[in-house]
């Protein structure tokens, strides 16, 4: 079946959307007010329906409007992915990789071992999705990554699991803490603190079920910070205390101001682990950079 629409008037509605307003959006495309106006009377037309209301002087997708809006967003990122993956063809590239991280990860360690990657696998890109790590599972399962790096325990299914090393979580506390001198922090240490964490919601495998969920405990005050940097900043000028992973917190350390104790005398562990799709061929580029992952000693770079 032919599409009464093409991707100059998903452009337009994306931009529309997103500046509110036809004069605004047509100078974003690049077209005159005029030309951008005519663009959505003959989408409307073409669908025979409304895409946009007005409402106190800007304009507001329709819900048909939002539904246009939704496959314009997944249309025109993936064209923008094809066309980038041909001009990598045209320079000799074979396959792209694409990478996530859960929001828990870091980033330090990726331009060293994409370095050696990449001197080892030539034709094979790497290339970095960073809008994916509060799902990165879904991510995966609808192809926007090939592979994601995740920690703690996975309880999603339909992927294949590399192990990559086993971590301490550590408490991260700022350099003047009363707490700094003691050789570990009980449950009780812990929680009575402010407690800065990444979001609300506890990860499976993590700190609420190994500390705080067994011993009945929970800080009195949460912080949510939402992504590393915001939590050790928050750290780092005393408004509470965290727990991260060592491999994460440690790049962060070089800066001062933090110092890191172990939790409980037995220490809290994670497993850092690659995900791909179970259904992955073994010899894919993309399996092959798993397996590469697994090969390296991440926490020395």
């Amino acid at each position: 079946m032919a599409t009464k629409i093409s991707t100059r008037h998903l452009q337009m509605v994306m931009a529309v959307a997103k500046a509110g307003s036809v004069s605004e959006a047509a100078s974003e495309i690049g077209l005159t007010q005029s030309a951008l106006s005519h663009r959505i009377r003959e989408a409307e037309r073409l669908l025979n329906t409304e895409l946009f209301y007005r409402q106190h002087k800007k304009l507001i997708p329709t819900s048909a409007g939002q539904r246009l809006l939704l496959s314009a967003s997944v249309v025109l990122s993936e064209l923008e992915r094809a066309e980038n993956d041909i001009d990598k063809l045209s320079v000799g590239i074979e396959h792209v990789i694409r990478v996530g991280n859960e929001v828990f990860g870091g980033y330090h360690w990726l331009p060293p071992f994409i370095q050696q990657f990449s001197e080892a696998y030539p034709s094979y890109a790497v290339e970095i999705i960073p809008d994916v790590s509060l799902d990165p599972f879904t991510a995966l399962r609808n192809g926007t990554i090939d592979l994601a790096i995740v920690s703690g325990t996975v309880t999603q299914t339909g992927f294949r699991a590399f192990k990559l090393f086993r971590d301490e979580m550590v408490a991260v506390l700022p350099s003047e803490h009363p707490d700094v001198g003691k050789a570990w922090l009980t449950p009780q240490d812990i929680a009575a603190n402010t407690y800065i964490t990444y979001h609300t919601t506890p990860a499976p495998g993590r700190e609420y079920e190994q500390l705080f969920s067994p011993n009945h405990l929970l800080p009195p005050k949460v912080i949510r910070a939402g992504v590393t940097e915001a939590v050790v900043e928050f750290v780092r000028t005393g408004t509470g205390i965290t727990i991260m992973p060592s491999w994460i917190v440690k790049p962060y350390l070089k800066g001062g101001g933090l110092k890191t104790v172990k939790v409980t005398q037995q220490g809290l562990y994670i497993h850092w682990q690659a995900l791909v799709r179970k259904d992955e061929r073994s010899d894919s580029p993309i399996v092959t950079f798993a397996k590469a992952l697994k090969k390296t000693d991440l926490q020395a770079l």
